[in-house]
């Protein structure tokens, strides 16, 4: 770097640290909503997914096998019994104030019909409108029906003098043996919190590099900002932008720290290629903040964009919905968001411990976004002196 020109970014450096100090809302939008968001989602999750939702029961039998049905029921994990009710109609007027999240039905003479082989049915009924909670607790009490219907069996074949040794080969004749690769505690932490952290990160690092470079035109000082980096619109922002580069990084280096370190989440790689990753996804952001602000040099247009661009980005990582099962042509525009990328670095790194050079290819495309500022450049650059900023 020449003399000149690190002159030029010396001065916009300094000029752009004198301001973040003038106004709360760069402390605001960087620090504050990154501390805010690392507390609250953790601890949200910090069971890895919801224990003991509440549920009802409606046990018109009344018997020792339907009390045990329920005593079986509460020490499932995620079901706990707050209200035994009289009456399907009551049970269902609960689900709908919200007071319950699901409602077990037991009809009259369920256990003389179990005895009696009449095949008696369990009827349940979940609020799949919380989605999290009525697939969790439709699996418990699927789980413990099925569960109860075995136990009834034993009873039976047991009572019929079959040997012990027999009695499981007949009532559950293949045995399931279930390992969960990278996530054996089925956390949805693990699952949700490595992608929606980094959303945040990429979030606000698109709308702070929109804001800061955005309100020099707004405020009609972007000629002194020229000015300052001596009329070189590459001194001009990587100046103005390295505070943020550095802040968004620390914050991002330690939502990884919080992720594996304290919380012990999944890594199954050095934590390094996870710091790397997080760096490269600042610089990448950043790129395309530039491209946002220098397209429409409007500061309201701008920070539109990044945050439409910013929550499409967690869509499109490929966390909640896999992105090979997308048409072809949302596939290829999963490739324009750099946490897709981020994501597919976690999963191979951190998830599966692969050797580095597979996940190259994605340290290398995030990269690629630093060529797309250059593009506007001299457009960023007109619209420093001219000062034509919309008044309306």
């Amino acid at each position: 770097m020449s003399t000149k020109l690190q002159t030029a970014f010396t001065n916009t450096l300094n000029r752009e640290l004198r301001r973040m100090v003038s106004r709360p809302i760069y402390f605001i939008g960087t620090v504050v909503i990154m501390a805010f968001s690392y507390i609250f989602f953790l601890t949200f999750f910090s069971e890895g997914q919801p224990n003991k939702m509440p549920i009802g029961i409606v046990d018109l039998d009344n018997s020792s096998l339907s009390r045990q049905f329920s005593r079986n029921l509460e020490s499932t994990q995620q079901a706990r019994i707050v209200m035994k009710l009289s009456s399907h109609k009551e049970a269902r007027e609960e689900m709908q104030r919200g007071n319950i999240y699901a409602f077990v039905e037991i009809k009259r003479h369920f256990s003389v019909d179990a005895l009696s082989s009449k095949r008696p049915a369990i009827t349940f009924y979940v609020n799949d409108g919380y989605l999290i909670a009525g697939s969790l607790l439709l699996k418990d009490i699927t789980y413990m029906s099925a569960a109860t219907s075995i136990g009834m069996e034993r009873k039976v074949l047991r009572a019929k003098g079959i040997d012990e040794r027999r009695i499981m080969g007949i009532i559950q004749p293949i045995t399931q043996d279930t390992h969960l690769i990278g996530n054996p505690w089925a956390s949805y932490g693990t699952y949700l919190l490595n992608v929606i952290l980094p959303g945040i990160l990429q979030l606000m690092v698109l709308l702070m590099s929109v804001f800061s470079i955005g309100v020099e035109y707004k405020e009609r000082t972007s000629r002194e900002w020229l000015k300052n980096a001596d009329n070189t619109m590459f001194a001009a922002l990587s100046g103005k932008l390295l505070p943020y580069t550095i802040i968004f990084t620390i914050l991002g280096v330690i939502g990884n720290m919080l992720l594996y370190r304290y919380m012990r989440y999944p890594l199954n790689a050095n934590i390094g290629w996870m710091f790397l990753a997080t760096f490269v996804l600042v610089l990448s952001s950043q790129a395309i903040a530039v491209i946002f602000i220098g397209i429409t040099p409007v500061l309201r247009d701008g920070v539109t964009f990044a945050g439409l661009f910013g929550t499409l980005g967690i869509t499109f990582a490929g966390s909640t919905f896999p992105i090979e099962q997308m048409p072809s042509g949302v596939r290829l525009l999963s490739d324009l968001f750099p946490i897709h990328h981020y994501f597919n670095i976690y999963v191979d790194q951190a998830l599966n411990g692969v050797p580095i050079h597979y996940s190259l290819s994605s340290y290398l495309i995030m990269l690629a976004f630093l060529i797309l500022p250059f593009f506007v450049f001299n457009r960023l650059k007109n619209a420093a002196i001219r000062q034509n900023y919309p008044t309306k």
